[in-house]
């Protein structure tokens, strides 16, 4: 093979070549690829985790935020109720103070009335009784207390019908 220009060496060393590549593939390239393979699912798999986290994360902070927002909402709404009711309160008592003052204005406009009528009842009865003493003295007669009421009452009918 000389003749032909090949060297043995050459040829060993490609035979040597193909022989470890194709024990190379058989025993260890197998396991390599196996072991880039599974290294390729765990990163894929903990990416999937990671983006499954990440959403997770997501969907709690959005929850979290709505809950927050509806707890605003009820916050806002009781305090809303609060001012409501105590408005409402307040004009209640304004209502009450209101009622109160008139009640007593009446009663003491009644009580006013009452004792005007006592008044002018007790002054009639008054001039009534004065003006028999001085009936009696001008006329200097004995009036017994028949007579006296009897004038007396009707002293009362007649000035009972005069302007007070």
């Amino acid at each position: 093979m000389e003749a032909l220009g090949i060297n043995y060496t050459l040829v060993a060393q490609i035979i040597n070549f193909i022989i470890l590549l194709i024990f190379l593939r058989l025993v260890v390239y197998k396991p390599i690829v196996n072991i880039l393979e599974q290294r390729q699912q765990y990163i894929a798999s903990n990416v999937a985790a990671a983006e499954e986290d990440r959403k997770q994360a997501e969907a709690l902070r959005q929850q979290y935020l709505a809950e927050m927002q509806k707890a605003r909402e009820e916050a806002q709404a009781i305090i809303q109720q609060a001012t409501k009711a105590g408005e409402e309160k307040a004009q209640e008592i304004v209502e009450a103070a209101k009622a109160e003052a008139q009640r007593i204005k009446e009663s003491a406009l009644e009580e006013i009335a009452r004792e005007k009528e006592k008044a002018v009842a007790e002054l009639r009865d008054q001039v009534a009784t004065l003006s028999i003493l001085v009936a009696q003295k001008i006329i200097n007669q004995t009036i017994t207390p028949e007579i006296q009421h009897s004038l007396v009452q009707e002293f009362i009918k007649e000035t009972g019908d005069l302007p007070c």
